[in-house]
């Protein structure tokens, strides 16, 4: 992919929420919800009843990519992202991919961002 052109004035939590008819309370749970890979999204429900902590990591990450305003930061924040779940590998999280997927966080932020 590449980068768009234009910078938009406004963060990617606000656009997204614009988007998709959301009060900006809703916009972690939404996003997660989209950005996790399909195995994720099955046994989520599962998963938080056994460790309520389990996406806090997830969760953090797309706190931090809703604040983003522009490529540089989209990616920044991708870069981070995949950092940090290098330096805590996990069987269910890397084999399992029971986290979210910062290729569907990309598409996300490209079809939110306008080109």
């Amino acid at each position: 992919m590449t980068m768009p052109e234009a910078t938009p004035t406004r963060d990617l939590r606000s656009v997204f929420c614009e988007r998709f008819n959301c009060p900006p309370s809703e916009f972690e749970q939404r996003a997660l919800r989209k950005c996790l890979y399909f195995p994720a999204q099955l046994t989520a429900p599962l998963l938080r009843l056994i460790d309520q902590d389990w996406f806090a990591r997830d969760l953090a990450f797309i706190r931090l990519l809703g604040e983003a305003k522009d490529w540089k930061q989209v990616m920044a924040e991708l870069d981070a992202y995949h950092f940090r779940e290098h330096l805590h590998p996990g069987y269910a999280r890397t084999k399992l991919r029971l986290r979210v997927s910062a290729r569907k966080a990309n598409k996300m932020a490209f079809d939110l961002f306008p080109t």
